[in-house]
């Protein structure tokens, strides 16, 4: 006799969006539509925001919550229209946004949890770092996933994710910094 845990039933979206996370479905779960995209848009600024407001000044977090949403559309966009793929752009968008923003939301919250822990005196920075690298690998995983399930094949969507990640964390955000410290 075994036993097994309740199933929980969670609404179509939610339940495509938890199946992306865990790399069970591809992009075409999320709904083509509008409004679900300038959702998913503005909870992926806002928690990319977030996520360097946590170490940061107020205007530079902002400038790169836009930004990122800005560059994560228009990469989408020229990938897929070099791939010949314009009709997922929607969702593919809608998928990599929304994820996204639940990876950085996580981000965020250990961030906070290990600042709490460990205070100023200590290298709480580099501990950061370690902590949420995981995170970034599983950011990389999630976008290279959704990438090559929108038509890319493997390579390109490898080096898509790769570039898009690292060109966010490695130059735009101490970049913004050292722009806003000048001003």
């Amino acid at each position: 006799m075994s036993i097994s845990p309740p199933s929980i039933s969670l609404p179509p979206t939610p339940k495509a969006l938890l199946d992306l996370i865990k790399l069970e479905v591809g992009p075409t779960a999320m709904p083509d539509s509008r409004l679900a995209l300038w959702i998913s848009l503005g909870a992926y600024a806002a928690a990319e925001a977030g996520g360097q407001l946590v170490n940061g000044d107020i205007l530079p977090s902002l400038v790169y919550g836009l930004l990122s949403a800005g560059l994560l559309a228009a990469v989408t966009f020229g990938a897929l229209f070099l791939a010949g793929a314009r009709d997922r752009f929607q969702q593919t968008l809608v998928a990599l946004a929304a994820t996204g923003a639940i990876i950085a939301v996580v981000s965020m919250v250990l961030s906070l949890f290990v600042a709490q822990i460990f205070p100023p005196p200590l290298p709480a920075a580099k501990l950061v770092g370690f902590v949420l690298f995981p995170l970034v690998m599983w950011k990389f995983t999630v976008f290279l996933w959704i990438f090559r399930h929108a038509s890319l094949r493997f390579i390109p969507a490898f080096a898509l994710s790769a570039i898009y990640i690292g060109f966010m964390l490695l130059i735009l955000s101490p970049l913004l910094v050292r722009v806003f410290n000048l001003i």
